[in-house]
Formats: structure tokens, sequence, C-alpha cells
């Protein structure tokens, strides 16, 4: 009995962790109501679901509801309520997608990415399995499954667990969507069961490959990034992060969807594809606090790109996302603020900044940082020879002036991610770096490869494309009609906007 009970409690959290998301791609114009269009959008509509479901979970906790089934189930009918009304109501102005044109692929680039995206796939499935069973250790069990148990019994934030100074050192500071995915998980299997957890960690790196797979499909050809996405889900860094329970694989999958929405945005323009960015980043910052400061990376490198591009409206469209992300990360931030036992580990730099002399006299950390970074992104045992290719690829385009602007952003992105995490090794007051190194430096970069990732596929692709040229928006009566030329993606049937 319990078997079928957790059975239907397994594909019931994803369907209804899928609603909501479909409904937020179909009000963005992202999505056609057509079977393999919704098929192809399943994945990526579970990654949304559990974002725009558990943010306003973690709001309502934090003002003081108590939240456990009922509360999920209500939040998520009410969001997608809401979608389905913003969709109604904007059904006549959604904006027309433009259509990638050009000769078809050959027959050779047709069944290359046939082979890499359906072994990969094939992969992810039969890998899966093995993650039900596995033991509940070091920061899981004591960061992320310990708050998912008190969510999950008390609904709340108890000051035993998530206020007891006791406990401030495994990090009471960090976001909960992770442990609140992780609780609602239980709730709908029916009882706990840690172990199995690891699984839905695997189906959530599974996801948003998905998802990045959905969001280059429509573009145009697919052969150039297929070995990109199948590099980072291969990666035996990611397993590992999995295995232990850990957040970071989530996190920097998340920044990375985020990033090729926005960098999608710079190349094709249109406010849907800024407003996912926005809710994934707000998704990425709701899992680490490195979410939040990659998705700072992010931003300002948007900021700098959009400043040397000539699209109009794009200051609104960065305004509407930053907007999201702003209300996402706000409640839980001004919880940490007002509870002292939910201290930083690593301080930020406005706490730093007004002592000079713990900077200077911890400069060879940072040199250290800046170099040890470096060699775990050229880790070509697990990475192949992304990061070097991103770098190439990235340089070349800026150089010649193809696509400059989108370029220039995921150089931008990537460097500063990349400095970033030289930063926690300035800062941080643990004082064994060797010790740091050993247990955290593979996964701390993490974030950094997904954004160099992200941003290779994106520019392999368009590099690979011949793109139609959007023209000014005219009345109807003077836009000439014209009939579009399917390119190979679409003559397959996958869309992502009608």
């Amino acid at each position: 009995m319990r078997d079928e009970r957790f059975l239907v409690g397994l594909v019931l959290f994803h369907a209804l962790a899928a609603v909501p998301g479909l409904a937020l791609l179909y009000a963005l114009g992202l999505l056609k109501l057509r079977p393999l269009a919704l098929l192809a959008a399943a994945g990526p509509s579970v990654l949304l679901g559990i974002v725009l479901v558990g943010i306003p979970l973690i709001t309502l906790m934090v003002v003081g509801v108590s939240v456990g089934l009922a509360a999920a189930l209500a939040v998520t009918a009410v969001v997608t309520l809401v979608l389905v009304l913003v969709a109604a109501g904007t059904r006549e102005r959604r904006p027309v997608p433009l259509v990638a044109t050009g000769p078809p692929g050959t027959l050779v680039e047709f069944v290359a990415e046939r082979v890499v995206l359906g072994g990969t796939a094939l992969y992810l499935l039969v890998a899966a399995p093995t993650f039900r069973n596995l033991e509940t250790l070091w920061d899981d069990a004591n960061i992320w499954s310990l708050k998912a148990l008190g969510l999950y019994h008390q609904g709340t934030l108890v000051d035993g667990l998530s206020n007891n100074p006791a406990l401030s050192g495994v990090h009471l500071d960090y976001p909960l969507l992770q442990p609140m995915t992780e609780a609602t998980f239980f709730h709908a299997l029916g009882s706990i069961d840690l172990r199995f957890w690891h699984f839905e960690l695997w189906v959530l790196m599974a996801l948003a490959i998905w998802t990045m797979a959905w969001l280059l499909a429509p573009l145009g050809p697919r052969w150039p990034w297929t070995v990109v996405l199948a590099t980072l889900a291969l990666s035996g860094i990611v397993i590992a992060n999995i295995q232990l329970g850990d957040a970071d694989v989530l996190m920097a999958a998340l920044v990375g969807c985020a990033t090729l929405s926005f960098g999608i945005w710079l190349h094709r323009g249109g406010l849907p594809y800024a407003l996912l960015g926005g809710v994934l980043l707000a998704g990425a910052a709701n899992v680490k606090n490195e979410g939040l400061v990659l998705g700072t990376a992010v931003g300002v490198a948007l900021v700098a790109a959009a400043a040397i591009g000539r699209r109009p409206g794009r200051w609104r469209d960065l305004a509407f996302a930053a907007g999201l992300v702003l209300i996402s990360v706000l409640p839980w931030q001004i919880w940490v603020g007002g509870h002292e036992a939910a201290t930083r580990n690593t301080p930020s730099p406005w706490q730093v900044i007004d002592d000079p002399s713990y900077l200077t006299d911890r400069l060879d950390n940072l040199w250290r940082g800046l170099g040890q970074v470096i060699v775990q992104l050229m880790n070509t045992g697990e990475w192949s020879l992304l990061v070097p290719a991103f770098l190439v690829c990235a340089v070349t385009m800026v150089v010649v002036g193809r696509e400059r602007t989108v370029a220039a952003f995921y150089l931008v992105a990537g460097f500063l991610a990349y400095l970033s995490v030289a930063y926690v090794y300035w800062v941080t007051p643990i004082q064994d770096i060797g010790g740091f190194e050993q247990r955290s430096g593979a996964r701390i970069v993490l974030g950094v490869v997904f954004v160099g990732g992200v941003g290779l596929a994106h520019l392999l692709q368009i590099a690979a494309s011949a793109w139609t040229v959007p023209e000014p928006e005219v009345a109807p009566a003077q836009r000439p009609a014209a009939t579009p030329v399917p390119s190979a993606v679409e003559a397959g049937g996958i869309r992502s906007a009608p």
C-alpha cells in the first residue's frame, strides 16, 4: 500500500508542479497549446513550477504562516489562476517570435544531434535509479535535510532550529527553496525518505538540462550545442554533488538557465525572455547565497550589455526582471537581517570595506583563489574543453563583431562569476585553505561553469545560424505579407512560441 501511495505521490508532485509552469510559459507567449509543444515544455514547466510555488511558500512562512501540503496546493492553485488570467488578458498582445531561416542541416548534423541528445537523455534515465537509496551525509545532514525535516514537522521557522545560536555554524542564513521543495516532496510521498531525496535532486538537474535544450531548440541548428549540454550533464562533479545531497547543482543550473534566457533576450528582444530569466534567477537566489551573488554578476553584465545596445524597451524589460528578483529575495533577506543567529560565514563586501587591513592581510588568499578557480575550470577530465572553448568563441565574436553585445554579456558574466568565487577565498574566515579547497574547490565553481557552458552553447548556435533581422513595428495594413520558411527544428515540431 505504501509503495502505491509513494508512486502516486511522486507522479502527482511533478504533475502539479508543471501546472503553474505551463501557465507561466503560456502567459509569456512561449508556449502553444499543442500536444507536442506541451510535451516539449513539460520539463521546463516542472522546474519553473517548483520556483513559482516555493518562493511564495517561503514568503508565507517568513510572515508566520504555517505551511504544509494544503498550503502548497493552495499556492499552486492561486499562482496558476493568476497566470491564466494574465494569459487571457494579454492574448492579443503577445509578441511574434523571430523565425530562424537558412538552409536545412545536413544529414550528418541531423544524425549527430539526435545521437548526442538521445544518448544524454538515455544516460539521465538509466542513471536515475542509482540515486534512490543514498546516505544522508555532511552538509545534507547538517543543513539541507535538517531544515527540510524542520519544515516538514513544524511548517514554520521555529526558534529551536532556525534562530538557534548553537546552530549558527550550519548556515542558518542559507535560503530555503531546496529544503522547502524537499519538505513538500515528502508531504506528496506521504512519508519522509531522506535516501530517496537524492533521486529528486537528479531529476531536478535533468530538468534544468532539459530547460536549456528547450530554450535553444527553436532558435536554429541544434548540433553545435548538444555536446555542451552533454558535458554539463555527464560531469562527475555534478554526480558527486547530487550524491551528497548538496544544493550547488540546483543553484548553478538555475543560474545557467537564467543566464541563457537573458542571452536570448539580448539577441532576440522581447519581454518574455527577460521575465523568464528573472523567475529563474529568483529561484537560484533562493537556493543558496551564492545564487544571489552570481545573479548580481549576471545582472551587472546585463546592464553593461544593455548600455551598449540599442534595442528599444530594453531598460523597461530589465526593470521588470529586476523587480521580480528583488520581490522574490527580499522576504528571506529581511528575515535573516533580523535574526542574529543567522549570521553569514562569508563576509559581504560592505562588511569588510571599512577594514582595509583585513583585506590587505589576506591578499595571498586572493591570489591563491584566482589561481585555484582557474585550475578547477580547466579540469578537462570533468569539463572537457568547455571553458577554453567558451573563451575562444566569446572573444572571437566580440573581435569580429558577430552579435558582439551578446558575446560581451556572456564574457562579462563569466568573468564576474569567476571573481565572485575568488572573493570567497579572499575573505573566508576559514584558516585551513588547503582543506577548504579539497572539500569545496570543485563544487564552488559550478556556477561559473554553467554560465560559461550556456554561453558557449548559445554563441555556437548563433555562429552556425542565419537570422532574420527584426523590422520596426508597423501597422498591420503596412506590414507586407510573408510566408515564414520553417527551420529544420520547427519542421521537427519543436517550437517555444506561437
